[in-house]
């Protein structure tokens, strides 16, 4: 009993090598086998010699097509790239790289998204495509479009099979590459109107800035040229015959702040939906520039850098 070949696993590139790559006879190849089996019957019974060189030469062009065709897919380097965003309902297009090294060939792949494929469900597979490899030593890249169903860690079985049958289509050499990603995809938003409250400035709190625009003089400093004459304090100069101007107290800004929390809705929404609520307003928050605040059941993420990705992130894995 043959051994079954192994798949190639990637994290993020991979070197096909011979226990990756699987042969079998196409029916080309079948009739060819057939048809040197009868030209061997034909010259045992009629003992032509011409025949027996026919047989040997037919059976010796297969074999050495078997070595070429599983050539066109020995060495290849196999590079997948997800370094984007995908929200889930949507598609990650992730970054597929085929480098041939100095030798052309001709390549079919297409993404898996089971381990049994049913060829009535187009759903789990792509469609074939080909590449055509130049032998440049040049990386030639492909869009793999993964649907993404869910949030979280992308799907555990995820391959791309690689086929070919050339040159003569007497074989067809396969490869299965597994795909093993920590790429997460977040939560889809889910539009609503609760944005919580911006903090507004206190009429009773002390001020804390001072400026040139306030009601209530806060002190008293030395007269600059450029400063407008009408902050000048003309009874001090009076008194003293010291120019000084006279500087304001001014209201500290209103701080426009948000505290993003899974306790702003009610007690038993269902996890899914709460972490699209969430990711909805993480993403109102950042669009606008308003420092925000996440807070979760286990995890609370203040204004820091970086703070769209890791709360999008805490959210995916809520």
């Amino acid at each position: 009993m043959l051994k079954a070949k192994e798949n190639l696993i990637v994290h993020q590139d991979g070197l096909v090598s011979g226990q990756h790559v699987r042969l079998r006879p196409t029916k080309l190849c079948i009739t060819l086998l057939l048809l040197s089996l009868a030209i061997w019957i034909g010259a045992v019974n009629y003992q032509v010699n011409v025949a027996y060189a026919v047989c040997f030469w037919v059976l010796g062009l297969i074999g050495v097509v078997a070595l070429i065709t599983k050539r066109q897919l020995l060495g290849l380097n196999v590079n997948i790239l997800f370094s984007d965003e995908v929200f889930a309902g949507e598609h990650a297009d992730v970054r597929f790289k085929l480098n041939a090294g100095k030798r052309l060939r001709v390549v079919w792949w297409r993404g898996e998204y089971a381990k049994q494929i049913d060829e009535n469900q187009p759903n789990q597979f792509t469609i074939w495509q080909c590449a055509t490899l130049s032998g440049s030593l040049k990386e030639q890249e492909w869009q793999w479009a993964i649907p993404i169903t869910q949030r979280g860690y992308f799907p555990t079985d995820l391959f791309i099979q690689l086929a070919t049958s050339a040159p003569f289509g007497l074989f067809q050499a396969e490869c299965r590459v597994q795909w093993q990603s920590n790429a997460v995809a977040f939560a889809a938003p889910l539009p609503h109107h609760d944005f919580g409250v911006a903090a507004q400035s206190d009429d009773t709190q002390i001020a804390q800035y001072a400026g040139m625009h306030g009601d209530d003089i806060a002190y008293l400093k030395n007269h600059q040229k450029s400063a407008s004459l009408q902050h000048v304090a003309w009874k001090v100069y009076a008194k003293r015959g010291e120019l000084m101007d006279k500087v304001f107290d001014e209201p500290p800004p209103a701080m426009h702040s948000e505290k993003i929390s899974y306790l702003d809705y009610p007690l038993g929404t269902p996890m899914e939906k709460l972490a699209s609520l969430l990711t909805y307003r993480v993403l109102q928050a950042d669009k606008t520039g308003m420092p925000y605040t996440l807070e979760l059941p286990n995890l609370t993420l203040t204004p820091q850098n970086g703070l769209r990705e890791k709360s999008l992130n805490a959210l995916a894995l809520m």
